[in-house]
């Protein structure tokens, strides 16, 4: 699952990752595996996830007009990552 990467100033970026819409209820296992592989390749050239969003973007129709029931078939995660500061094991700006 690719992401859309914005930078956000000096050894800042924030990734959008948004999975396909199946239909079907989301599989967060799935989600978050794939944002974790991402972010193991990223941590190789000093990226680091410093923080986390989600957003939910469609809910499944309701069920027979029963409002809040179904479940989310969308959602986007924004993560955040800092690259570190070669040989100082810190992330920061600069």
């Amino acid at each position: 699952m690719p992401g859309v990467e914005f930078q956000a100033g000096p050894r800042q970026m924030i990734v959008v990752y948004s999975p396909p819409d199946t239909g079907a209820e989301i599989d967060a296992l799935a989600v978050y595996g794939a944002i974790a592989s991402d972010a193991a390749e990223r941590s190789a050239s000093g990226w680091s996830i410093v923080s986390t969003a989600v957003l939910s973007t469609r809910h499944a129709q309701a069920f027979m007009g029963r409002e809040g029931s179904g479940y989310e078939t969308k959602m986007s995660v924004a993560v955040v990552y800092s690259k570190v500061i070669p040989g100082s094991g810190l992330a920061g700006r600069g």
